[in-house]
């Protein structure tokens, strides 16, 4: 009789942890790979460019935009889930689409003729042409857009011009000029913007018109009057030294009105140390200044916005003078040029 062995229970117990490593150690590589973090590689580029020694770029809210264009802002209503488009009109966007409806547009087409312009608008030639700033027919082209009100004069407002200015240059009240276009807050209009100005005749304009020579020119004449100094080195007239003259000189009565060679703020006004006198200075968009020497008043004050033509002084004699006359100067930002080069011949 073979006699049997024992089990030794050291061999089972190795065998049954061979079988639990057999069946654990996959479950336990899967689920290691499954929680473990994935780690770039030290070539590879991140997914985002690092910003560090760049400059910062600023990107435009859509809704704040100066471009001049309506914006579409959507929302998603969270009740819902529906989407609705709210425009969203900049400022600049609000002074090209308002519109008063009794101002009237007319393109022009090829061959028309500012009478007959006129005539379909019905208004007087010289209001066309006060309404929409034209020296001369010869300005009209086909495809050009012309305005025009028979309840008054089209004033489109300038950068930096208020309605309080308006009112001083054509002398109509604040609140009747608001009333014409349905303003409810004389603060709120914008450069562009064309309105109408009520119970104004087209008389400042034919005064353009005459000043200008029927020329379309950067600066029209302040006056009219024969021109006794020009621009330039001279003997001084009162003080019998040479000095460089930096205006030109014209010859008027005292009193005469003095306009303004063209629109601008009003930048300075008062007594000149160089021996002008009363002087006035305005300040226009493109850097230009225009200087206004000897006069007798100034009926403009500082701050204020003119137009082109509008009146602003008193031709005199104060300051160092030999008589009654006008000094006038243009300025190039600080650097005098000759008025005649600018002025129409």
């Amino acid at each position: 009789m073979t006699e049997k062995k024992p089990i030794r229970k050291d061999r089972v117990l190795i065998a049954f942890l061979v079988l639990v490593a057999v069946i654990l150690i996959p479950v336990l590589i899967r689920s290691g790979r499954s929680k473990a973090p994935a780690t770039p590689s030290a070539t590879s580029e991140p997914s985002t460019p690092p910003d560090e020694g760049l400059p910062t770029v600023s990107i435009d809210n859509p809704a704040t935009s100066t471009e001049g264009t309506a914006t579409t802002t959507t929302e998603t209503t969270p009740s819902s889930g529906t989407t609705t488009e709210t425009p969203t009109v900049d400022a600049t966007s609000e002074a090209s689409t308002s519109t008063n409806t009794a101002i009237l547009t007319q393109v022009v087409t090829q061959g028309e003729t500012l009478a007959q312009i006129a005539s379909a608008m019905n208004v007087t030639v010289d209001q066309l042409m006060a309404d929409n700033g034209i020296v001369s027919a010869s300005q009209i082209a086909p495809g050009q857009t012309l305005y025009a009100s028979s309840e008054g004069l089209i004033h489109m407002i300038e950068s930096g011009q208020t309605l309080t200015d308006i009112s001083i240059t054509y002398g109509v009240p604040i609140e009747d000029i608001a009333r014409a276009n349905g303003i409810s807050d004389p603060s709120r209009i914008f450069a562009g913007q064309r309105i109408i100005i009520p119970g104004v005749n087209e008389d400042l304009w034919q005064t353009v018109i005459r000043l200008s020579h029927g020329k379309q020119t950067r600066f029209i004449w302040p006056l009219e009057g024969e021109i006794t100094s020009p621009f330039g080195w001279r003997i001084h007239p009162v003080l019998g030294f040479r000095h460089h003259h930096n205006g030109i000189d014209i010859d008027v009565p005292v009193g005469t009105i003095v306009r303004a060679a063209a629109s601008g703020k009003v930048q300075f006004t008062g007594e000149d140390p160089e021996g002008y006198g009363t002087m006035l200075i305005l300040q226009h968009s493109d850097g230009y200044l225009t200087v206004y020497g000897h006069l007798s008043s100034i009926l403009v004050s500082k701050g204020q916005y003119v137009e082109v033509g509008q009146p602003i002084a008193e031709s005199g004699n104060t300051g160092v003078s030999t008589g009654p006359h006008l000094h006038f100067e243009i300025r190039n930002g600080e650097f005098p040029v000759d008025p005649q080069r600018y002025l129409p011949n």
